[in-house]
């Protein structure tokens, strides 16, 4: 009955080696799935988010200059031409920030800055209280847009973080899942060479 142990055994080794290799595909997908998913992250993170603050600290900027220009002493003329090309530097900034990917409370906040820089055109030539009014306003959300920035930042790193300690966790799963599989694998290939008969030396007396 030997050979009847010998198939078992070579079925067996033939399932485990097939479940390694489905093993190692399985833990190749993984990792390129969790690699990718880091990626999506980081590119995330660098486009939706770093660029964007870094419009928003423009048009940041750009206020505070208009506020400057706002207490200074030059006389109105030269404070509306100081005061426009400020704004359309802000404009341009704003319309870039515009394209770039935004929540739903940052989409609520990002059309109230819309409509913020809009009505500083229309005030130019008012007071000094109004503009100053509308430009404290623009810096009120501004700082809440640069806010939001650092909180979608946050979770994005939390979410890539995530991704790595899952990519880790299954990866070491799948590899002591493999080491299981070899130990079984040579534990066959032992008993399958205990089954084979030795060959006994021929007596002396056939001879």
């Amino acid at each position: 009955m030997n050979w009847t142990y010998s198939i078992k055994n070579k079925l067996a080794a033939s399932g485990i080696l097939l479940l390694l290799f489905i093993l190692v595909l399985a833990s190749n997908y993984i990792d390129r799935n969790h690699t990718d998913n880091v990626k999506n992250a980081i590119s995330t993170l660098y486009e939706d988010r770093l660029i964007a603050e870094e419009y928003i600290l423009k048009m940041t900027s750009g206020v505070y200059q208009i506020r400057e220009v706002i207490h200074s002493d030059a006389n109105d003329v030269n404070k509306v031409n100081w005061t426009n090309n400020l704004l359309l530097t802000i404009k341009e900034a704003n319309n870039a920030y515009q394209k770039t990917k935004f929540t739903l409370v940052e989409k609520a906040k990002a059309q109230e800055l819309e409509k913020i820089v809009n009505e500083f055109e229309s005030i130019l030539l008012r007071n000094t209280p109004v503009k100053l009014e509308v430009a404290n306003k623009a810096l009120n959300v501004l700082n809440q847009l640069s806010t939001i920035q650092l909180e979608e930042s946050k979770k994005i790193m939390d979410y890539a973080e995530t991704l790595y300690v899952s990519g880790k966790t299954s990866s070491q799963f799948v590899f002591a899942l493999i080491i299981v599989i070899l130990f079984a694998l040579q534990a066959i290939v032992f008993t399958s060479k205990s089954l084979i008969p030795r060959n006994k030396p021929k007596s002396a007396s056939l001879n």
